[in-house]
């Protein structure tokens, strides 16, 4: 059995991955963690459904979003050896979180503060730099901190020495699994889901304010 942990830094096929590229000046402008070598299942925050950008949460992204439409993505990939318990806990506590994956939200508010490495936190809200530097350190892995700043670059540079990749995606599966990233969607789903995500998104800054 493979003890261990990867973490997959990645240019996103997207206009919104260029976007971040250029804004932040960084080679890769997302993050997601797998428990599995074969990377079939990468765990992360990023937008739910292509079409629709700005409309995110908790998903298991298959890697055939990083093999489509632009060609396949740019990675660096990171192994981080853990031990057999670490392992079946990090796999029941990503279970969790997939059950009840509608409770969790994109950050958007943290997104955009982290372009001046701030870090406003939000119940059950996250980017894919927060959730992935959140586990490390819950783990005590790599000797992430919660209070790192809140940036690919930032975590990229923490995790050099497990560098054990760099280049195109590896081709890996052909099936989308969990992830209903290509589905089609109509316009008006598409404002309807925007709309309730920043709705929540407000709810909860009002709610609980910002940590």
């Amino acid at each position: 059995m493979d003890n261990a942990i990867y973490i997959v830094f990645s240019t996103t096929p997207t206009g919104m991955g260029w976007l971040i590229r250029k804004a932040t000046r960084n080679r890769y402008n997302h993050v997601s963690i797998s428990l599995s070598r074969d990377m079939d299942t990468m765990y992360t925050f990023a937008r739910i459904h292509r079409r629709i950008p700005l409309y995110g949460g908790f998903v298991a992204e298959s890697n055939l979003r990083y093999q489509t439409l632009a060609g396949a993505a740019h990675v660096k990939i990171c192994r981080l050896e853990v031990t057999q318990q670490q392992l079946a806990c990090l796999h029941d506590q990503l279970e969790q979180m997939w059950n009840k994956r509608d409770e969790y939200i994109y950050n958007t508010l943290a997104a955009a503060a982290s372009l001046v490495h701030l870090r406003p936190a939000i119940f059950k809200a996250h980017t894919c730099v927060t959730f992935v530097q959140a586990l490390l350190a819950q783990y005590n892995l790599a000797e992430v901190c919660e209070s790192d700043p809140p940036t690919v670059r930032a975590l990229e540079s923490r995790l050099a020495p497990w560098t054990i990749y760099k280049g195109p995606i590896p081709a890996c599966t052909s099936d989308w699994g969990k992830d209903i990233y290509p589905s089609e969607t109509t316009a008006r789903y598409a404002v309807y889901t925007t709309a309730r995500h920043f709705g929540r998104l407000a709810l909860r800054v009002l709610a609980g304010g910002i940590i």
